[in-house]
Parts: C-alpha cells; sequence; structure tokens
C-alpha cells in the first residue's frame, strides 16, 4: 500500500507528536487475553521519548513569561529524557542545557546529551530529595552559581561551575552545596530550573497534544490507558483530556515500580510514611520518593506495581515478539497491562498502553545479557514472565 509521505518539516521540532499507535496482535495472542492492546510509540518523537512534547512546552513557557533570555542556561534534574528533549528545543532559543543525572541511568542518555551540546553532572543514585547531594537541590546549587555571577553566562563559566559541583559530589562535600544552596542571590533570567516536577506546562503538553491524538487515532472508542508514573505530567494530562470526554468507560491505570510511593499514597498512607518504605529500583523514568505537583493521583483510577525482573523480560519479549525496540519503563507498561487484563478477565475492549521511550538508550544495559546476569536478573524472559504468558 502507497501511502504519502509526510510534507517536509521546517526544524527538528514540527516532528514532535503525532506518534503512531499499532496493535500488539502477537502480544495478544502469546498471552491470551482477550482485547485489542496497542502501543503508542513515543520514541517516534525526534529524541526518542515521550519527554520531547514537554521539553518544547517548558521552553516555550519559560520564554513567553521571560523567566529565560536568550543566551542563559536550562538546568534540569533528570533521567536523561527530558534533558535530551529541552536539549532539542533549547536551540532554538540560544539556550544552553545543564542535566543533572542519577548514577543509574544509561550511558546512552549521556552520550545523546552530549552529543546535542548539553553539559552532564552525575549525582548519586540513593539519597533523599532534601540531602544537599540530591539531584534536585544540585540542580539549585548550579542554578545558584549561575545567577551569582549576575551576567549572561559564557560557556567556561558553565563549565567552570559544573566542575566545581561535580568536584564536591565526588568528594561528598555536603557542606560547600549546601552554602551554595543557601546563597542569598538575586535571580537573573539567566539560569532557569524547568523542573519537571513542578512545572504546569508538563500535563499540559500532554493534554493538548498526546490525549488528543489518543482520542483521534481510536475514534473514541478506548476503554483504558495504561502508562508509567514519574513525574506524572503523562498520565495526569491524559486523564484531564480524556475523563471528561469519555467519562466512566474510560479507566486510567498507572505503573509503579517496585520500591516506588505512588501506589502506597495511592492508598492512603501518609507520604512521611511511604517514603520509608522508599528503596531504589533499576528501571529508568518511572516511580519517585516523592509526590510531584505534577501529578493528580485522584484521576488515576488504580496502580499496578511491576519489578525490575518483569519490566526487563517484557521489554526484551516485546522486541522479539513484536520488533519494538522500547525502554524498560515500556515493558512495565505492558506487562501491567496484560496482568491487569488477564486477571480481571477483561474481553472484548480496547486499550492504550504508553511506550515512553526507545530501546537504543538500553542497549549496554538490560538488552545486554551480560549486564542482567551481572545484576542477579535471569535472560530466560519466558521463565520470568510465566504467570502471564498462555
Amino acid at each position: 500500500m502507497q501511502v504519502d509521505p509526510p510534507k517536509p518539516a521546517n526544524t527538528i521540532l514540527d516532528l514532535i507528536g503525532n506518534t503512531p499507535l499499532v496493535r500488539l496482535a502477537r502480544l495478544e495472542k502469546l498471552t491470551g487475553i482477550k482485547s485489542e492492546v496497542y502501543a503508542k510509540l513515543e520514541y517516534y518523537n525526534p529524541g526518542g521519548s515521550v519527554k520531547d512534547r514537554i521539553g518544547l512546552y517548558m521552553i516555550r513557557g519559560a520564554v513567553s513569561e521571560g523567566l529565560v533570555d536568550e543566551g542563559g542556561v536550562l538546568i534540569e534534574p533528570t533521567s536523561g529524557n527530558t534533558g535530551i528533549g529541552l536539549a532539542l528545543a533549547a536551540k532554538e532559543y540560544g539556550l544552553t542545557v545543564v542535566a543533572v543525572m542519577p548514577t543509574k541511568m544509561s550511558f546512552e542518555k549521556e552520550a545523546i546529551l552530549k552529543a546535542l551540546g548539553a553539559i552532564i553532572v552525575r549525582t548519586p543514585t540513593s539519597v533523599s530529595p532534601d540531602d544537599p547531594i540530591s539531584y534536585y537541590n544540585v540542580a539549585k546549587v548550579l542554578r545558584n552559581l549561575i545567577w551569582s555571577l549576575g551576567r549572561r553566562p559564557f560557556r567556561e563559566d558553565i563549565e567552570r561551575i559544573v566542575s566545581v559541583v561535580q568536584e564536591w559530589i565526588r568528594s561528598e562535600d555536603r557542606a560547600s552545596l549546601l552554602k551554595a544552596l543557601e546563597m542569598d542571590v538575586k535571580p537573573t533570567p539567566y539560569a532557569y530550573i524547568p523542573n519537571q516536577y513542578e512545572n504546569k506546562y508538563n500535563p499540559l503538553a500532554h493534554e493538548e497534544t498526546t490525549a488528543r491524538e489518543l482520542l483521534s487515532q481510536t475514534g473514541g472508542r478506548l476503554d483504558y490507558v495504561f502508562a508509567g508514573m514519574g513525574t506524572g505530567g503523562t498520565i495526569t494530562g491524559i486523564a484531564r483530556y480524556l475523563k471528561p470526554r469519555l467519562g466512566s468507560r474510560i479507566k486510567i491505570v498507572g505503573v509503579d515500580p517496585e520500591g516506588s510511593i505512588f501506589h502506597l499514597v495511592k492508598k492512603g498512607m501518609p507520604v512521611a510514611e511511604a517514603q520509608k518504605l522508599a528503596r531504589t529500583y533499576k528501571v529508568e523514568g518511572i516511580g519517585e520518593d516523592i509526590i510531584p505537583e505534577t501529578i493528580d493521583l485522584n484521576l488515576v483510577d488504580e496502580i499496578v506495581v511491576v519489578d525490575d525482573a518483569r519490566a526487563f523480560a517484557m521489554a526484551r519479549l516485546l522486541a522479539r515478539v513484536e520488533g519494538l525496540l522500547a525502554g524498560g519503563s515500556s515493558g512495565a507498561a505492558v506487562y501491567a497491562a496484560v496482568k491487569y487484563l488477564k486477571e480481571r478477565r477483561v474481553r472484548g475492549k480496547r486499550a492504550v498502553v504508553i511506550l515512553p521511550d526507545t530501546g537504543r538508550n538500553y542497549l549496554s544495559k538490560f538488552y545486554d545479557d551480560g549486564w542482567m546476569e551481572e545484576n542477579g536478573f535471569s535472560t530466560r524472559d519466558e521463565e520470568v514472565l510465566s504467570d502471564i504468558l498462555g
């Protein structure tokens, strides 16, 4: 079948959004589910992930509100993909991106960020959010130090400041980090933290684009949406748009990794108590040990919890069975969808699973058998997924 090619785009940013929807027919047969399951392939965005959408929205919003000027610096605590989305959009506005990433995030993401001209800061993974060395606070440290210049920073200024802060992190010099964090410094429009965890343009991007695409692509016949929860912007924005239009018919199901606190808080546990039970996990991009302002758990009907082993096994199986090379959070979301539909014996419905990013970001991780074995994971994917196969 011949299809007319899309018209030429003026910039790479014009290619963000309008990602395809594809049925997982082979997986339906393999798992025995009796409903239609479709994957929303967000890795078709030019930066390789769903975060391209919010990167563009957050920058446009910041520029329109005068929060950052040309020549300024965007500093973002990120698992990598939001940094990539920001780095793509930043070029249109003459901005430099500094991505603050925990050490567990993949090398591939760091390499992509550097290729796009971003500057990287690495922080420890297993620290509390209020620790001066956490990636949330390190972003604020960098912002304060750039503000203290009192002028537009040169690339050399940014690299020097990043070098100093990275050394403080390496030597665990919390005293210096805390001092910089508590600086009394006048804000300038030359350093800005979009902060996807609090930024209103995060869920708005999905309300105005992702959700509308889903409604159009399914012709309004949509019963379930399964989506991972990190900042919560994706699931919140989708729910805000779809629930008023589809009513009680639509169920929004969140996907949370073991070690995260969303499912605990959803069940009624106080945040402070849930945080005591938080622990690290390997899957990237979903789960949190805080409750971001960008998530509305009241819009999430149910949550399925998925462990690392099944998230990785399903991502690997998805590649072999459907030819879809997606990330670990995508594996978690697909596993959650199949588990949910099978356990509830759902028949004749239509479900969409959001696949947030590309598996090319993880070739040195769970797609590598050596890495799997070194980290205690089985490479016998069908055995790991035996509870939902057949």
